[in-house]
């Protein structure tokens, strides 16, 4: 597993930034929408730093958006505001609850990278500092760092959440989530429980 989150870690970097890019702008009317497909979805965390401490995991400065990817049955990204993904947390129809993911954190230590294999649960957002507590999978997250990413396993989506809509018309096309072309040809989703 820590080989594929390190090359993920490394091929996902050029992606999330157009991600980033186009979570920034949501789909409006001309847009044409399609229902979510059903995929399995890393989702990616980013903050300016990060402490460990006993059992917890601080992340601080954490991105309002978290992103998302897969490569199956399309290659596609996604975003979810931070927020509603730890709201997602306990409420979802398999919820990380109810099977907590694990995750990879990497992270700068000293101008050097740094990889940890963590498994995550009780995620708790204050304004831009977000705690996990974690089970320790491999080497221990270091004391402190900065520049973290933190990749979290998969999820299958979409969730089953309620009909959401855009703009002034029902352009969403079903209760689990949405998806839009972006302005570079790819499909871009966003789950029904992120709006």
């Amino acid at each position: 597993m820590r080989s594929l989150f390190a090359a993920a870690a490394f091929a996902v970097a050029g992606l999330c930034a157009g991600s980033f890019a186009l979570a920034q702008t949501p789909p409006t009317a001309a847009d044409t929408m399609a229902p979510m497909p059903p995929a399995n979805w890393l989702f990616v965390q980013t903050a300016d730093s990060v402490t460990f401490e006993g059992t917890t995991l601080t992340l601080k400065g954490v991105a309002p958006q978290t992103l998302m990817f897969t490569d199956r049955p399309e290659r596609m990204t996604g975003d979810a505001p931070t927020a509603k993904f730890v709201e997602y947390w306990t409420s979802g129809k398999s919820d990380f609850e109810k099977d907590p993911p694990n995750a990879t954190l990497s992270v700068d230590v000293g101008g050097k990278a740094y990889l940890s294999v963590i498994e995550l649960t009780n995620p708790q957002l204050s304004g831009d500092t977000l705690t996990y507590t974690v089970k320790v999978l491999g080497d221990a997250p270091p004391a402190s760092g900065k520049l973290a990413s933190l990749f979290i396993d998969w999820w299958y989506g979409p969730g089953w959440g309620p009909r959401r809509y855009w703009g002034p018309g029902p352009w969403g096309p079903g209760p689990g989530g949405a998806c839009w072309r972006g302005p570079y040809g790819g499909l871009h989703c966003r789950p029904a429980w992120a709006w």
